[in-house]
């Protein structure tokens, strides 16, 4: 969510809380429709909003309600929607319904449903065909990952699949712009004049690009970006066609701007993002596939420091949080692209997407059920073998690196695994699960309809009472004793969703088994940290401790 700053008739200013930009009138216009909270603090409305006055004019007056999402057609219309219905009782799902009305406008209807409590289906909106009538939508429908398909939103009937792919979910972006270029995860790609849908873009273990129509013009433009300039190219051209801004990047540039020429086919350079970052000083970031033990196949990435052969490096291996969430890209030039640091520094980084992980399938994810610090543990460990075995990383020579559900999996490798790796740089770490239910989250449960640890966790991660004994086992403050590696810990003062009293406890019960711990907590920082002196010192003091218990023997820089 963005939060947007304009004044009121009084002169007062006051903040606007927008969603998504869901279009734009184009050219200079200063005018978008946005999806926005006014109305309601929880849920969203579709306005019509002039940026440069700040006035805004409300176009979903007749909503059905508590609605979170929204698709305009090719007028601009507010076509479909996502109704969120409130949980009906204890141990019940909350329900999305995604709902239609005909151009003309009339009663929304219910095309279909998902729910927030082990569904096998999850569907996203991707947008409408010029028509107004043919919906792109990603959905399971009976398969293990989600592909893209035609709905008809007249017959209420799914057409034809249209997309697949082997190894990951197709999702499209909530409210993304449908232009060549649009959306990260995933999205249409449509011709800006016709509004004819001509083919899809979408991350798999790299970014992709799918044409519809093979030889058509889209496709020979966008071979044609793709031989000129290295990395993967998004661009957005002029009204008049005659000239095109071009960005192309890769897991070695965070971008390069580039302005075509259409008449004379000729590309110029005209900016680069960070542009500080030399692309050959920069560690090829592999997607790879390995088995685990129980032979489920893990993605994940792989980071080898440049210049050096590839043969018994040290290891560190950065675990995402969430664990529902798809952790990685090719390309990662966020807030914190730890593996090119880290392999600036020797390190080979493995990345893994262990069960419980999202955007790689329903059997990965759910498999991952209620098994935090155990099978999921050992898809991570089975990552790091899995490169010992291929020669690549020193088996003496291994770490553990993450926050949040990361911090918790490298405490608890730590545990499970205490003759294997050497040290873990936990930091807003969750360590013990039973907190979790108790303290955790105080303060949003809003954003957690009140009653999420008291049913979708339960059933994703498991219940201090039902699981008592499991959480006792998994959890790493209450198993401290059995950590041989070194251990850092690093929390925020005001995290409200991993409070420091998970710290704190796993401090004491380091202190109590007669366990050397490095703690440190920053003040004044939340669920990650923020300020440059804290990143900073974060970052020197990450690479202090693994150049101490690993890594080569040198002086670290701040």
């Amino acid at each position: 969510m963005k939060e947007v700053f304009g004044y009121n008739d009084n002169g007062a200013p006051r903040g606007l809380r927008i969603l998504n930009v869901l279009e734009t009138e184009g050219g200079d216009s200063t005018v978008a429709y946005v999806s926005m909270r006014e109305r309601s603090r929880e849920f969203a409305d579709v306005y019509k909003l002039d940026f440069r006055t700040m006035r805004f004019e409300l176009l979903t007056f007749d909503s059905p309600g508590r609605t979170t999402f929204w698709e305009l057609d090719s007028e601009r219309r507010p076509r479909i929607t996502v109704r969120e219905e409130p949980r009906p009782s204890k141990g019940k799902p909350i329900v999305e319904r995604f709902m239609h009305r005909a151009p003309s406008g009339g009663a929304w209807e219910t095309l279909f449903e998902q729910s927030s409590m082990n569904d096998p289906e999850i569907y996203s909106i991707c947008g409408f065909d010029k028509d107004d009538r043919t919906l792109y939508v990603t959905a399971r429908r009976g398969r293990d990952k989600s592909a893209l398909w035609k709905y008809d939103t007249q017959t209420k009937q799914f057409g034809d699949m249209i997309l697949d792919d082997q190894l990951v979910d197709l999702v499209c972006n909530s409210g993304a712009d449908e232009s060549e270029g649009s959306g990260s995860d995933g999205g249409l790609l449509t011709d800006p004049v016709t509004k004819e849908v001509v083919g899809f873009q979408y991350q798999a273990d790299r970014p992709k690009k799918v044409y519809f129509k093979p030889g058509s013009e889209h496709e020979k433009l966008a071979k044609m970006f793709a031989s000129a300039v290295p990395g993967f190219s998004e661009y957005r051209f002029s009204k008049d066609r005659s000239v095109a801004l071009v960005l192309s990047y890769s897991d070695i540039d965070p971008g390069t701007y580039y302005l075509f020429d259409a008449a004379k086919k000729q590309l110029e350079v005209v900016a680069r993002k960070r542009a500080w970052v030399k692309p050959e000083l920069m560690a090829e970031r592999k997607p790879i596939l390995y088995k685990s033990r129980d032979g489920m196949a893990i993605p994940a990435y792989l980071t080898l420091p440049r210049g050096v052969p590839a043969k018994n490096l040290p290891l560190i291996v950065n675990i995402h949080g969430g664990p529902q969430v798809r952790g990685y890209a090719w390309s990662e030039w966020g807030r914190w692209p730890e593996a090119q640091f880290f392999a600036a520094h020797g390190y080979a980084v493995l990345e893994p997407e262990p069960r419980a992980s999202t955007g790689y399938g329903r059997k990965l994810h759910a498999s991952g059920f209620k098994q935090w610090g155990q099978a999921a543990q050992d898809d991570i460990t089975d990552g790091a073998l899995h490169l010992v075995k291929e020669g690549i990383v020193d088996r003496d020579r291994m770490c553990l690196h993450g926050g949040s559900y990361g911090g918790y999996a490298s405490l608890q490798g730590l545990v499970r695994e205490p003759d294997l790796f050497k040290c873990a740089h936990s930091f807003v770490a969750v360590t013990d699960l039973g907190l979790m239910q108790t303290v955790a989250w105080s303060d949003i449960a809003e954003n957690y309809k009140y009653d999420y640890l008291e049913n979708e966790f339960k059933l994703e991660v498991g219940d201090s009472k039902d699981d008592a004994e499991m959480f006792q086992r998994v959890s790493p403050a209450r198993n401290a004793d059995k950590i041989k590696g070194a251990v850092m810990l690093t929390m925020g003062s005001d995290d409200v969703r991993v409070p420091l009293i998970h710290g704190e406890k796993m401090r004491d019960a380091m202190i109590k088994a007669g366990k050397p711990i490095e703690w440190k907590v920053y003040a004044e920082e939340g669920h990650g940290f923020n300020r440059e002196a804290n990143v900073t010192d974060f970052y020197t003091r990450s690479l202090r401790f693994y150049d101490e218990h690993i890594g080569p023997k040198r002086k670290t820089q701040p």
